[in-house]
């Protein structure tokens, strides 16, 4: 921080972290005694400290260790001052945890030339830090229009990099990133990101620079869940992504694992989910990444991409668990430009196994199972679409007798007998009604493939309804 910056004994109220709840105490600019400074009128009531009204910065805020920041609505906008650039993040942690809530962040910097290092524009900077951001918005944390080529301009950046013995937790919820530079999240290392339920929005399409939603990896993992992801397209010889996950050699760090990717609407992005983990030579990593992509709804109309390449799902990894995802518009057909736009892109072996995702279930006698979900996979674990896609459906055991099969979830319409599983992300789905108690194995098959799971027909209440698939 600017020494010049800072408030001098006059005008500023040193903070005292105990209040023994008193009044809130009302501060022109705060500072700290050790780390901590916002040249901004707030209030202070025990570890919070509440914006009192809209605020113009020249320089970076710093939050006390164990402090949330409330902006009560308000405003902070970050800009130079006369004859000055602002560089580096708006708000940043002191010590080993920092929180926001209610507040909007906005960035106005013109200058032409690109930051580096600890100077890179961003609007919110967790630095081996844990916390929370919610109901907060970021706007413009670029420089001018966005349209330049300097790779920083994120909304928030969550890093771990030190020799902590646990990584650090990050929850990002009920947010609006929009007019970032480079990407709207960005979490690496040694942390756990939970974002949910936000609203992150690209500027494509864009010719100057490869923007991402969020992008997380080199060790961090968590759950992205719940968020609507738009417009993340370049024009030129690279590709865009909403959700790109990162790692190994392939990107000079350590694999991102067991990341859940489920719920969120990515909409208008040249690659909806960009799973991007292997060797240097670019192949699938030895170990497991594990990285569950289901349930997303995924949209685009045309083609925008410059490569050209554009997939709703792209997969380098090894064992990742993809499945009900929902898939439309014509940017991600693979009719619409054969062998560069596609539904689903994995880099897989031949199909060798069925594999289950379904639970086994403990059905009543005469009741609906409800969806049963299947899907073609290699040796490793990996989505892989067979040359036979057509399955027979039979099964075994004291509950086989009179067992009916239906292509379906719900155990409506005519059953079947048979399933066929070409489609993108190689699975089928289909339900079965029991006559009699007992076990029963139930067995998908080809001359290729094949699966079981054995399941338990009782006399009596089953394990509940079953009209979605587990998650």
């Amino acid at each position: 921080m600017d020494a010049s910056l800072a408030p001098d004994s006059d005008t500023a109220e040193i903070h005292a972290h105990e209040t023994g709840g008193a009044a809130p105490t009302l501060h022109e600019v705060f500072q700290a005694p050790t780390c901590g400074f916002i040249p901004c009128r707030v209030s202070e009531a025990g570890d919070v400290l509440t914006l009192m009204e809209d605020c113009v910065t020249p320089t970076t805020l710093y939050i006390p260790d164990g402090y949330t920041l409330d902006g009560a609505g308000h405003a902070i906008t970050a800009m130079g001052g006369p004859g000055a650039r602002f560089v580096g993040p708006i708000a940043r942690n002191c010590g080993p945890r920092a929180s926001y809530r209610d507040l909007t962040l906005v960035m106005l910097e013109f200058a032409e030339a690109c930051n580096t290092g600890d100077d890179v524009l961003t609007g919110i900077l967790y630095d081996n830090a844990s916390g929370s951001i919610s109901g907060t918005q970021l706007f413009n944390i670029r420089h001018g229009t966005g349209d330049r080529a300097c790779q920083e301009g994120m909304g928030i950046v969550a890093r771990g990099t030190d020799s902590a013995t646990e990584p650090y937790t990050v929850d990002i919820q009920d947010s609006v990133l929009s007019g970032y530079q480079k990407a709207g999240i960005v979490v690496t290392g040694a942390v756990v990101a939970n974002v949910t339920d936000n609203r992150i929005i690209g500027a494509g399409p864009l010719g100057s620079i490869v923007q991402a939603g969020i992008q997380l990896g080199l060790g961090a993992t968590g759950t992205l869940e719940g968020n609507a992801i738009f417009g993340n397209t370049y024009t030129g010889s690279g590709v865009a992504a909403g959700i790109l996950v990162h790692g190994g050699a392939l990107h000079g760090g350590p694999l991102s694992s067991g990341i859940t990717i489920r719920d969120n609407t990515l909409f208008n992005n040249d690659i909806g989910v960009y799973l991007a983990q292997g060797t240097a030579g670019g192949s699938p990593p030895q170990a497991a990444t594990r990285i569950t992509v289901v349930d997303n709804l995924i949209h685009y109309d045309v083609v925008t991409n410059g490569f050209v390449y554009q997939a709703a799902i792209s997969d380098l990894g090894t064992g990742n668990i993809i499945h009900s995802n929902t898939i439309t518009g014509a940017g991600y057909d693979p009719e619409t430009l054969p062998g560069a736009t596609f539904s689903v892109d994995v880099v897989a072996g031949a199909a060798s196994t069925l594999v289950f995702f379904t639970p086994s279930r403990r059905v009543a006698v005469g009741a609906c199972s409800g969806p049963l979900i299947l899907q073609a996979q290699d040796a490793d674990g990996n989505l892989s679409r067979p040359a036979e896609t057509g399955l027979t459906l039979t099964a075994l055991g004291p509950a086989a007798a009179g067992i009916q099969f239906f292509a379906n979830a719900n155990c409506e319409g005519p059953t079947v007998t048979e399933l066929d599983i070409a489609n993108a992300q190689a699975q089928g789905t289909f339900s079965f009604r029991a006559a009699r108690t007992g076990s029963v194995s139930v067995f998908a098959w080809n001359e290729d493939l094949a699966g079981a799971q054995s399941q338990v027909v009782t006399a009596g209440l089953a394990d509940g309804p079953h009209t979605a698939p587990p998650r």
